[in-house]
Order: C-alpha cells, then structure tokens, then sequence
C-alpha cells in the first residue's frame, strides 16, 4: 500500500468515525468528504463506500423528518 493509499484510508476513517461518534453531521461529512476528493486527498476507492453511506444517513434523517399525515 502506498502513502497515497494509507493517508486516503486514514481520511476516510477519521470522517466516518466522526460521523458515527457524532462531531460531524451527515451533510457536512459529506460536503468535507467531495472537499477532499477533488483536492485528489480521498482516492475513488474510499470515496464511493463513504459516500454511499453517508447518502444512506442523511435519506434516513429526511424520511424521520417528515411530517405524518392524518
């Protein structure tokens, strides 16, 4: 594994692992996460998985916030 490999994993890690202890919300992780893949910082690799996940959290907290007819 190359330095390039280790320090995208290691980036990936930190924001999922914000995510789930709650210091990054969803949409920002999310936002930080694009930030960093452009810049070239987060490989395809890590970036598709964190990003579907990621997208999977912020459609679940849509579907909890809306309203429920009667």
């Amino acid at each position: 594994m190359t330095i390039i490999e280790k320090s995208s994993k290691r980036k990936a890690n930190a924001i999922r692992y914000c995510v789930e202890h709650g210091e990054y919300s969803p949409g920002y992780a999310s936002d930080r996460l694009e930030e960093l893949h452009d810049n070239g910082k987060v490989l395809d690799v890590d970036y598709e998985p964190l990003a579907e996940w990621l997208d999977s959290l912020m459609n679940a907290e849509d579907i909890e916030e809306m309203p429920v007819e009667e």
